[in-house]
């Protein structure tokens, strides 16, 4: 497959799920993406894909004896 028709193919994807998520709320995003992730990890024979997960900033921490 040339170059060009598969990144058509990505596109198409990515529109594809833009219409499915766009209504949908945090939570409901969440779980939209976990079921994504298991049906992708069956349909590879239960292997997961290695996706580096977002950490949510840390605040540094006051020190209560000031």
């Amino acid at each position: 497959m040339r170059a060009n028709k598969m990144m058509e193919e990505v596109w198409r994807w990515k529109e594809e799920v833009a219409r499915e998520t766009e209504n949908m709320s945090l939570e409901e995003l969440l779980a939209f993406y976990r079921q994504t992730e298991q049906r992708l990890a069956a349909k590879t024979g239960g292997k997961k894909l290695n996706l580096r997960r977002l950490v949510p900033p840390q605040r540094p921490r006051q020190d209560s004896r000031t």
